[in-house]
């Protein structure tokens, strides 16, 4: 069986210049695989996902929960026999069967807005991104992320939920921001955690105490839908489509988060045009 290591590291699946490329030599005519896919329900309650790779990942059996959003980490078995005849035209659908070997990890939504960025006192540093931190998903539908935030001391996997709603990230589009020249769509993404912040609080002195509370690093898989910015973009510089998107953050190496020592960063991720290599 040729397989693919389920750890749902972000940075492995990111990489991937194509999945063959990463599965083993073993050939029994079944491949395990994983892959970003946008939730698909049907009007019948049914479950599908529309792989990266361009087919319709068919579950053999029922999810046993309701999806969240509309991207989702999934791993999965097909036969490698059912993929060519999709692949080669012998099938005129392209619906894959396959085994989910998990249950699928849905991904963050993230709010994109186009009012101007919050205060700096109000947001704290998230660890660097990477330049394979992120994935541009389909014909530039989606940027994936996988920003890592600092949850409260004590967090598990029990009260995972409850922490995550104290903890905000969003990005923010500004179209008189963008670099026209070099084609490149700017977006900045900002973090928040409640109670956090402020410029009449202590959380923004020097020492800031609480900084030690949150000492878990928590990859946050999160996307957020590029359509509605390329359109603004292309309104704004006269219908001219992006090459780039870039993502401005504010980060620490630190182990533990601050607001007063944070710095900017910038990561540029190529967008798929009519003659990139990529699409």
């Amino acid at each position: 069986m040729k397989k693919q290591k389920l750890a749902v590291i972000f940075a492995a699946l990111l990489t991937m210049a194509g999945f063959s490329s990463c599965l083993n030599s073993e050939d029994d005519g079944i491949t395990e695989i994983p892959d970003y896919a946008e939730v698909n329900m049907s009007s019948f309650g049914s479950v599908s996902f529309n792989s990266m790779y361009g087919w319709v990942c068919v579950p053999d059996k029922s999810l046993t929960t309701a999806p969240e959003s509309d991207l989702a980490y999934i791993a999965y078995r097909y036969e490698d026999a059912d993929l060519q005849s999709i692949m080669s035209g012998t099938s005129t659908s392209k619906n894959l069967p396959v085994t989910l070997l998990q249950d699928p990890v849905y991904l963050k939504r993230l709010d994109c807005l186009s009012t101007a960025l919050p205060e700096e006192t109000k947001t704290v540093s998230i660890y660097p991104l990477g330049e394979n931190d992120a994935l541009v998903w389909g014909n530039n539908k989606y940027l994936i992320l996988g920003p890592t935030i600092f949850l409260k001391k004590g967090t598990t996997s029990e009260n995972l939920s409850t922490e995550l709603a104290n903890h905000r990230l969003s990005l923010y589009y500004l179209s008189n921001e963008d670099d026209e020249t070099a084609k490149t769509l700017k977006l900045y993404l900002r973090y928040e955690i409640a109670g956090i912040g402020g410029s009449t609080t202590e959380e923004t002195d020097d020492k800031e105490n609480w900084a030690s509370d949150y000492n878990i690093q928590y990859t946050r898989l999160s996307y957020v839908n590029l359509q509605p910015m390329i359109s603004m973009y292309k309104s704004t510089h006269s219908g001219e489509d992006p090459e780039k998107v870039t993502v401005e953050y504010e980060y620490t190496s630190s182990s533990i988060p601050t607001i007063t020592n944070k710095q900017t960063k910038t990561v540029t991720y190529n967008l798929y045009t009519e003659t990139s290599s990529n699409n």
